[in-house]
This record gives structure tokens, C-alpha cells and sequence, in this order.
């Protein structure tokens, strides 16, 4: 089978002007930032600059973190999860916490919903790696058995984009004027 292409966009971040700027310190930082349920709603600001969609103006809205228009073909939703050691889930929130849980019916829709997922690394933070995927590969996943409501895990993860996609990496500076990549 051929391999799909990915770029993984890379990003670092200063540490000590992270905790400058909050008046923490550099491991509260670290703590902090590696946690995905904190790290997601800055993750879906960096990926519209990175990216080019636009995030929904509400964090409540039902499948989506942000779109793109397509002009006369219609909407492309966009998904943003981020992960650390512990691994990824790909459902929608509603079915991802504490006292909830999902079916295999709730995954398939949640992955059917969107078009593309911005998959975020915090595993090395302050050093974001960002992954674009085109959510029919993690349907394929889904059909072989391979991902579940339970998630992927971390090393998983990083086994399933070594054998299935072609990577190349590229490396930016994501400031405040960091525009779409082309």
C-alpha cells in the first residue's frame, strides 16, 4: 500500500517567556501545558494561524473546533486534539471525561463529522508537534479494529504514522503573526 503524505509542522516555544508572562515557574509551566484539557484551547488558536480555518466562535460548537469554506462545495470541519503520554481519543468532548463514556457508534459519528484532525504532541513541550490528518485514514483505523472509544495509544500513535504516511517536517516560529501555511 502507498503511503499517504503528512507535513508535521513543529513549533517551539520559549519556557522561560511562557513563565515570565503568567508569573509562573518554568515547571508549573510544563505541568501545566502538557495537559491536554488546558493545552486544547490554545492548540485550536495556533492551528487556525498554522492552518488557515477558522475556529468557531464557540468552544461548545457540537463535532467541530473550526472550519474552512470551501466556497460553492460546502464546509471542511476541522477537529483539534491534542495528546501527551497517556494517548489520544478521537470522539467528540461530550463523550471524553470523568463519569462518561462512548460507544463504538458515538466514535464512527464523531470521526465521520469532521474532514480533517489537527493532531497536537505536548509530549515534549514547550516543542509542539502538529499532525493535519484526513480523518478517512483514522476511519480506516476505526474498521480495523484499530482505533477505539479507549483511544490510541502515544506509542501506537507514533507506529501507526511511521508505517502509514511519508513525513516530512517543517520546522516554524508560531508567533502572533504566524499566517496559514502554503
Amino acid at each position: 500500500m502507498t503511503k499517504a503524505s503528512i507535513v508535521i509542522v513543529e513549533a517551539e516555544f520559549r519556557l522561560d517567556e511562557i513563565a515570565a508572562a503568567l508569573k509562573l515557574l518554568p515547571e508549573d509551566v510544563l505541568s501545566k501545558f502538557r495537559d491536554p484539557r488546558i493545552t486544547s484551547w490554545f492548540a485550536e488558536i495556533w492551528g487556525e494561524r498554522l492552518f488557515g480555518y477558522k475556529k468557531h466562535t464557540s468552544s461548545n460548537h457540537p463535532g467541530s473546533d473550526g472550519a474552512m469554506s470551501l466556497g460553492d462545495i460546502g464546509r471542511f470541519d476541522i477537529s483539534v486534539r491534542c495528546f501527551n503520554t497517556n494517548g489520544i481519543k478521537f470522539q467528540k468532548s461530550k463523550f471524553i471525561g470523568s463519569g462518561r463514556h462512548t460507544t463504538p457508534d458515538d466514535l464512527l459519528e464523531s470521526l465521520e463529522s469532521v474532514e480533517r484532525y489537527v493532531v497536537v504532541d505536548l509530549r515534549q513541550f514547550p516543542l509542539l508537534r502538529f499532525y493535519p490528518i484526513d480523518s478517512k485514514l483514522l476511519l480506516r483505523l476505526f474498521r480495523q479494529g484499530k482505533l477505539t472509544g479507549s483511544g490510541i495509544t502515544s506509542k501506537r500513535f507514533d507506529s501507526w504514522i511511521d508505517e502509514s504516511f511519508s513525513t516530512t517536517t517543517r520546522r516554524i516560529s508560531l508567533g502572533r503573526e504566524t499566517g496559514a501555511l502554503g
